[in-house]
């Protein structure tokens, strides 16, 4: 996550850490655990960059480190989520933040972008991210320079995982704050979220939840959270690629006002290591049945054009 604060400095949006060899049908995502932002966003902030740390899931990636290690392959963004969000639809627009849209686009008023987190979220809470409007053409910049390659590494390397094992499995890793955890009931300390049975094979699921509650944390089936874009995206359980949402209570990790890792992450980390290995261990057993579609993976998404006429 070192390295100069701003976008064209890069060769690319995302960190990719590979093993020496890859034995596991898994890929890692971790599209909110990025800490940079380019100068001239940052100077078009309303709020501080304490403030925005509502928004960012903090080095929840480094929980999966030892599922490298064994032979997974993860991917990490390197943007905050402030500049743009990689778990959203790219139409997941705010007419309100981008004024301009080409009249020919229809932005998708998702709850999400009601509440301000659409694709560049525009709101937290009640409090404008962002000084003034954004153009379109500034808009389509960031998802051309940032959330475009992100998604299409994903589905090259799902592509590439289950041409080589029969299967593969997508991960998608976030952190929740534990207002969210405790929001409908008992608070939550991992949320798994297959789209309500849509993205992934049962046994998966039972997989995670079985090593989770074997290591005593409080953990739920799409509650609060079912799994986002990515999730909903790239899980085709038939064509053998299943995905997971892991939503992790940041407290567990993180002291959650300076979001500075404390020692209950070293124990999280051996429990996530087990989860990792017990859903690859399990999407491995299903390769007799998922195996035989060859439908090549993209997102949906790719290539649509978002700027002003």
């Amino acid at each position: 996550m070192d390295g100069p604060d701003t976008l064209h400095t890069f060769s690319a949006p995302f960190d990719r850490h590979e093993p020496a060899q890859v034995s596991l049908p898994l890929l890692i995502s971790a599209p909110h655990s990025g800490m940079l932002l380019p100068p001239e966003a940052a100077a078009g902030l309303a709020l501080s960059p304490e403030e925005l740390r509502e928004l960012d899931d903090g080095p929840v990636h480094r929980l999966f480190a030892a599922a490298v290690a064994d032979g997974a392959t993860m991917l990490v963004a390197r943007l905050r989520r402030v500049f743009v969000d990689l778990n959203r639809d790219p139409l997941e627009i705010d007419p309100a933040l981008v004024p301009d849209l080409a009249p020919s686009l229809r932005p998708r008023l998702s709850l999400r972008v009601r509440a301000g987190l659409g694709v560049v979220p525009s709101r937290l809470g009640t409090r404008p991210l962002w000084r003034r409007p954004l153009g379109s053409a500034e808009v389509a910049r960031r998802l051309h320079t940032v959330y475009y390659p992100y998604h299409r590494e994903l589905a090259r390397i799902l592509d590439s995982l289950r041409a080589r094992f029969g299967v593969a499995v997508l991960l998608d890793v976030h952190s929740m704050p534990t207002s969210a955890a405790a929001d409908l009931g008992p608070v939550v300390d991992v949320a798994i979220g297959d789209r309500f049975g849509q993205s992934a094979a049962p046994t998966l699921v039972e997989a995670a939840l079985a090593r989770l509650r074997d290591s005593g944390l409080v953990c739920e089936r799409n509650r609060p959270f079912a799994g986002g874009h990515i999730t909903e995206t790239y899980g085709r359980p038939a064509a053998g690629i299943h995905a997971l949402q892991i939503e992790i209570r940041r407290g567990l990790f993180l002291d959650e006002r300076s979001h500075e890792p404390h020692a209950g992450g070293e124990r999280l980390a051996a429990v996530m290591h087990a989860v990792s290995r017990a859903v690859a261990e399990a999407a491995l057993r299903l390769r007799p049945a998922t195996a035989a579609p060859e439908v090549a993976l993209s997102s949906p998404a790719d290539g649509r054009r978002i700027a002003a006429d």
